[in-house]
């Protein structure tokens, strides 16, 4: 009677574990925003090429897309605090390491030599440990993310979730915002290895404030017994239950497509911003604080309203749109007032979609298969994000960083996105009959093989 009682989620807000959860995350949510920035300006700096940055971006999110069913599957069986704990101990230690290389006496190191032969690299030494770097912490955050979505629902009551989430997302957007602004400040003045630093030890207390979580541990207790084919079976169960609703299918697979054109706009900011507006790196960073203010914003605001499941549905509706012509007002502006302005809409609008389509997520995946179906949906969403991040480098290089015309085009294919989504009756009822504040999920999971309808 007494476990029974205590995996019940508390009926309030600000309940210890959330609490631990927001104080532990924050620190790391400061300075992964400024590693972002100084990533970004260290390598545009040593490389001067979109190319690399496009394949530094295509490494962070290629490790989620082919990890992510396999890491949510093991969510279900792990401990989401074990999880939680030793994402954030690896990553600090990581990031540690990457300080060191990340020194003068790597910066120089051009030739490495293997005892047979010599090899000259095209960069320094401390661009390809970055490189290595980003997909090991890519491949951690897939575990860790997957843990985070999952121990949410299990820490607040459902009718807390939307709140706890537009919390955890404001209070992290409001030190990444923080971040965003002194990251090219700190780079100015100190260079790379110290904010490498800096995120290292941030994560180490994560971790230390991770210890002290008490989340009952509902993964393995009635689980088979580990093997490669129960594991494989788990994975696949998430794919069908996706699969077998019409309604989330669709909808993964529209922001799948708008995750190709998204990432080739935030690789093309430095260059807007340094090569067409002709500002200097610190603007970056300036436009990076506008686009996590205006994504705080749209998270608490939104976030404090109870709206109809009508109304939700409908919000959604708009910001495809106004999107849409956010990406054609930045095709021919390039005054600095109205580009920063143009990107807090952007912004806004995303934090608004993601947050709806969290929480309703959330409430809608069963508890028992909710690690999976979110990894296999991360998958699913991001699939295309690597392709875009590749090709988008080099389409930039290509049209000799002309971003106005990159804008045009992805202005062009997002309006046709949005017709496809507003248009498509299954994603319509899934929202209709299945939004986050009713109280009622649609979907439910009873065996691998049952239709499930929303």
């Amino acid at each position: 009677m007494a476990s029974k009682k205590t995996s019940m989620p508390a009926d309030r807000l600000f309940n210890r574990n959330f609490t631990l959860i927001i104080v532990g995350q924050s620190l790391p949510a400061l300075a992964d925003a400024l590693y972002s920035v100084v990533l970004t300006l260290y390598l545009k700096r040593v490389t001067d090429s979109a190319s690399v940055l496009g394949i530094m971006e295509m490494l962070s999110f290629l490790p989620p897309v082919l990890l992510g069913p396999l890491t949510g599957a093991l969510v279900d069986r792990i401990s989401r605090k074990t999880v939680i704990v030793w994402s954030d101990i690896l990553r600090g230690l990581l990031l540690i390491l990457l300080c060191v290389f990340s020194l003068d006496w790597f910066f120089n190191f051009k030739v490495l030599n293997i005892g047979i032969m010599e090899i000259h690299l095209s960069f320094p030494f401390s661009v390809y440990a970055l490189l290595t770097a980003t997909v090991l912490l890519a491949a951690i955050d897939s575990a860790f993310s997957s843990a985070l979505n999952v121990i949410t629902p299990e820490i607040l009551s459902k009718r807390e979730i939307q709140r706890g989430n537009s919390l955890l997302q404001g209070v992290s957007g409001t030190l990444g915002m923080l971040g965003n602004g002194l990251g090219g400040i700190l780079f100015a003045m100190f260079g790379a290895p110290l904010v490498f630093l800096i995120r290292g030890i941030s994560h180490l207390f994560a971790a230390t404030a991770g210890l002290f979580l008490s989340v009952p541990d509902k993964s393995s207790a009635l689980k088979p017994s580990f093997s490669y084919r129960t594991l494989i079976a788990e994975v696949k169960e998430g794919f069908l239950f996706i699969w077998a609703n019409k309604g989330l299918r669709n909808l993964m697979v529209v922001y799948m497509l708008s995750n190709l054109l998204f990432p080739m706009v935030m690789l093309g900011a430095p260059f807007l911003i340094t090569d067409v507006m002709k500002l200097s790196e610190a603007f970056y960073g300036y436009l990076m604080s506008v686009i996590t203010l205006s994504s705080i914003v749209g998270y608490l605001i939104f976030g404090s309203l109870r709206l109809t499941e009508k109304q939700n549905y409908m919000v959604i509706c708009w910001t495809f749109f106004v999107e849409a012509m956010v990406f054609l007002a930045l095709s021919f502006t390039v005054n600095t007032y109205l580009v920063f302005l143009l990107f807090a809409v952007l912004s806004s609008c995303m934090a608004v979609s993601r947050l709806i389509n969290t929480s309703l997520k959330q409430i809608v995946i069963p508890e028992e298969i909710r690690g999976r179906v979110f990894g296999t949906e991360s998958s699913i969403n991001g699939i295309l994000v690597p392709v875009s991040f590749a090709i988008g480098g080099f389409i930039i290089d290509l049209l000799k960083k002309n971003i106005g015309l990159l804008f045009s085009i992805i202005f062009v294919l997002y309006t046709l996105l949005a017709i496809a989504f507003v248009l498509s009756t299954a994603i319509r009822q899934f929202y209709l009959t299945s939004t986050p504040g009713t109280g009622r999920p649609q979907v439910r999971s009873t065996s691998m093989t049952e239709t499930i309808e929303p």
